[in-house]
């Protein structure tokens, strides 16, 4: 005769809250460049090669991070362009304000809303997309 033993599945398993999860995946992502670019550094002293100064290397790792931020949103606009495309689609237009973070726009559009009936308009907002 055989016995089982039922255990509850959170004794196994911690439960980490949501915006822990994020923040440690933040970190993470954020920290990979600079920790990268910090053991190329250290393995290129060892093994002979030109001996790099650390501050070098930080500014490289941080540097990094923007670079590879805006490539993945240019590749989320291509992706996105390419699928509307194949769809036949057509994007919605996207608003260029003159002023810094489209305030002008949102300026526009808070005028809109209150003396008129809004359309639709997207709006690119410190890199995000915004659909009015």
């Amino acid at each position: 005769m055989r016995y089982s033993v039922i255990v509850p599945i959170s004794s196994f398993m911690t439960v980490v809250t949501p915006g822990v999860h994020f923040l440690a995946k933040g970190s993470f992502i954020l920290s990979f460049p600079v920790v990268v670019a910090y053991a190329l550094g250290l393995v290129s002293g060892r093994f002979g090669g030109a001996q790099i100064p650390a501050w070098t290397l930080v500014s490289a790792g941080l540097i990094t991070v923007p670079i590879l931020a805006a490539a993945r949103i240019s590749l989320t606009c291509l992706r996105q362009r390419q699928e509307a495309a194949t769809l036949g689609a057509k994007m919605v237009p996207c608003i260029r304000g003159k002023w810094p973070g489209n305030a002008d726009f949102l300026i526009l559009l808070q005028h809109t809303i209150a003396h008129g009936y809004p359309s639709v308009y997207t709006l690119k907002h410190e890199w995000v997309s915004l659909l009015f």
